[in-house]
């Protein structure tokens, strides 16, 4: 295939994909408008149709996903994490809320899909913002659902973890509420998946994304830990699950490894 033939093929196959995953985008919208208008958009309604357009999105942008060990039925799910795609990948394995960073809000119809869906967004630029939503957080995790938390507080490279902040932990040690770790990475055999699929920096959304779309595909890998943890102190909690995160890290590594090796042969 020469250069030139390579590049069309490359913004076709952006072409496709940004005009499936707009449908997506759009169909899950309305879904939600719909349930708020008929009074039905409680929060079993709200994870549900948001795992069910993530799943559909994940099959339209070519998104190989592999889940390893099974999502904790209820609880605080802790995680690293890497790009805007995390949302999507967690939400495909199983019904779950999130607490989000409050920028999220403001995406074009991204925004207002995650506020449907439960999102609970906090202003990290605010230190009393983490004990404003922790009633949120409280009532997600009574209810007994899924509330997946990014702990480093921010996306970045996969290099390694960042530092665990505690605050957040604070709703699952106040209901002796279950935590679970997880870990999540990406790999693609026709890039980078460092700086073409996570998403950080100074990095900006729509070129991103539109780069992304054209990789063959992302394989993404989300591994939960079979252990589940409860606290009597948020410093603890955070430590502990730092750690636990980690170990999955570790164990992901070797294949990791084995893939990118693949990719620079081929």
């Amino acid at each position: 295939m020469t250069q030139q033939a390579g590049k069309i093929r490359k913004l076709a196959r952006a072409a496709v994909r940004s005009t499936a995953l707009a449908g997506c985008v759009i169909a899950c919208l309305a879904e939600y408008l719909t349930a708020a208008s008929l009074r039905r958009l409680n929060a079993a309604n709200r994870t549900r149709i948001l795992e069910k357009w993530s799943w559909r999105v994940v099959r339209r942008i070519n998104m190989q996903l592999t889940v390893t060990g099974s999502p904790p039925g209820q609880g605080l799910i802790v995680s690293n994490h890497l790009s805007y795609l995390d949302i999507l990948v967690f939400s495909a394995a199983a019904s779950c809320a999130f607490v989000a960073k409050s920028e999220l809000r403001s995406w074009p119809v991204v925004g207002r899909i995650a506020t449907l869906g439960g999102t609970v967004f906090i202003d990290r630029t605010r230190r009393v913002a983490t004990q404003a939503i922790q009633p949120e957080m409280e009532a997600a995790l009574s209810a007994g659902h899924r509330l997946v938390l990014f702990p480093e507080g921010t996306s970045h490279d996969g290099s390694r973890l960042l530092r665990f902040h505690s605050s957040l932990f604070e709703p699952a040690v106040a209901l002796q509420a279950p935590v679970t770790a997880a870990f999540l990475t990406y790999s693609i055999t026709d890039g980078d998946a460092a700086t073409q699929v996570c998403y950080w920096g100074e990095m900006t959304l729509l070129p991103h994304l539109m780069k992304l779309l054209t990789k063959e595909s992302v394989r993404a890998t989300l591994m939960f830990s079979p252990e589940v943890f409860y606290f009597a102190d948020r410093k603890e909690a955070a430590r502990v699950m730092q750690q636990q995160v980690e170990r999955l890290r570790q164990a992901q590594l070797p294949a990791t490894a084995e893939l990118t090796a693949r990719s620079l042969v081929q």
